[in-house]
């Protein structure tokens, strides 16, 4: 029997700099104040800045909402491997 697979879209909306609300969110990879960084069924997203704070986690629906001091957005491909993970990997934490 063939089984469905369900891949779910992500948005990202940002007020300001200072909000983002992120959905199709599958894990959370590694955070801390200065980054986020996400999965999601299209790839990874780093969210970064200053301050971050996650606010609000919901895996089951796929919700996040982070506040603080957001500079940039950052998106990597396709998920891979934790081994292969490429820009993210080698990124000075």
């Amino acid at each position: 029997m063939e089984q469905a697979v369900h891949t779910r879209n992500h948005t990202l909306t940002m007020e300001g700099r200072s909000r983002a609300q992120l959905t199709g969110v599958d894990a959370v990879c590694c955070f801390n104040e200065r980054e986020i960084v996400l999965e999601t069924s299209e790839g990874e997203i780093a969210l970064l800045g200053e301050g971050l704070h996650i606010e609000q986690l919901d895996l089951q629906a796929g919700q996040l909402d982070v506040t603080g001091e957001i500079a940039g957005v950052e998106y990597n491909g396709p998920a891979r491997s934790r081994e292969k993970r490429g820009l993210f990997s080698r990124r000075k934490r």
